[in-house]
């Protein structure tokens, strides 16, 4: 091995591919115009301080992979983020969803947001998961859905901002698919 490899340290593994594509999800497709929200290598805030920004308390690496969703008629915005972390660190960011309405069922964003986190029931998703509603205080209210799983040392985070026509379930069967591809052999 030559000393600039040594001095390289170890290669890095490629980021894994987005679980999602527009195939997966009818009526949606790629929303590439808001990716730049999510930026693979920024550090993000703890949910309690940021809920939509999606962050962890924990030292973990940053996003490795994003990919967007636009429904076609004006609907919701579907993030999705994968974060290769380490089975102790994404269960970590799996708990830490959990908890957060206990921890912060609300959080005051500027002086005229104010958002309200609640529990949501997901469907068995990886190794671990949790999901929480998050609801804005504001004139026109906005719903988003947040799923986060862990499988294999990587997390995968679903975020649907909007759209109230989805609902829970539909939220769920997104998550399924992306399980699905997530789960060890895939």
């Amino acid at each position: 091995m030559t000393a600039a490899a040594l001095l390289a340290g170890p290669a890095r593994a490629a980021p894994p591919p987005a679980l999602l594509t527009a195939a997966d999800l009818p009526g949606y497709e790629n929303a590439e115009d808001w990716n730049d929200i999510v930026r693979p290598g920024d550090p993000d805030p703890a949910i309690c301080t940021d809920p939509v920004a999606v962050g962890s308390v924990v030292n973990r690496p940053a996003i490795t992979t994003h990919t967007s969703f636009i429904r076609r008629a004006g609907g919701p915005l579907l993030y999705e983020i994968l974060i290769a972390a380490g089975p102790a660190r994404a269960n970590a960011l799996v708990a830490e969803i959990a908890a957060a309405p206990r921890r912060c069922p609300q959080v005051r964003l500027g002086d005229d947001h104010t958002l309200t986190i609640t529990k949501m029931r997901v469907p068995e998703l990886g190794a671990r998961a949790s999901g929480v509603l998050i609801r804005t205080a504001t004139p026109s209210p906005t719903v988003t859905r947040l799923i986060v799983f862990a499988e294999g040392g990587r997390t995968a985070i679903l975020m649907m901002v909007g759209g109230t026509d989805i609902g829970v379930l539909g939220m769920h069967k997104i998550a399924l698919t992306a399980a699905a591809k997530l789960a060890p052999g895939n």
